[in-house]
């Protein structure tokens, strides 16, 4: 420790008072600079991050409040007058409750249409709903990929569209 502390020191003391003191104010800038750059920097970063997620959880939640009470009222049979002005989401999520069918992911498109994502439901469940939504509702499949996992077990992607694209 002695032999890199001594050619420092020797170093320090060879140098004017004036150059010691810019050294000092240099190396506390650069110390500032570090501190800012490594530390402040990307806290700042991460906490609008967090700002952002939870600003989309939020919308995601209202989104998802808003179309559970369209499946109560769907669960208690509402009328066909009624349920062609409930969201294409409410109808597909309410149906696949009823169906036993968990839905991974439900992503509406720019045109109207709902994709739907199901990761592993019995195939009968899948088609009985499939056939419930377009005989009921008036909602039909425009595209989909079936991918079988196992013994009456599939995994599906749909594109769902009311008749007539409302």
């Amino acid at each position: 420790m002695n032999a890199v502390m001594t050619p420092i020191l020797r170093y320090w003391q060879g140098r004017t008072t004036r150059e010691q003191f810019l050294l000092a104010v240099t190396g506390g800038l650069l110390l500032v600079l570090l501190v800012s750059v490594l530390i402040v920097q990307p806290l700042l970063r991460m906490n609008e991050r967090a700002r952002d997620d939870y600003a989309a959880a939020m919308r995601l939640y209202r989104s998802i409040q808003a179309d559970a009470r369209a499946y109560r009222e769907l669960a208690a049979d509402t009328s066909a007058g009624e349920q062609s002005t409930q969201s294409l989401r409410s109808v597909v999520g309410s149906l696949a409750l009823r169906h036993e069918i968990s839905l991974a992911r439900m992503v509406p498109t720019e045109d109207g249409a709902l994709t739907v994502n199901i990761d592993r439901a019995p195939t009968r469940s899948v088609m009985r709903w499939l056939i419930d939504l377009d005989e009921r509702h008036g909602i039909q499949v425009m595209a989909s990929t079936m991918d079988r996992e196992g013994e009456g077990i599939v995994s599906a992607s749909f594109v769902l569209r009311r008749r007539g694209g409302v």
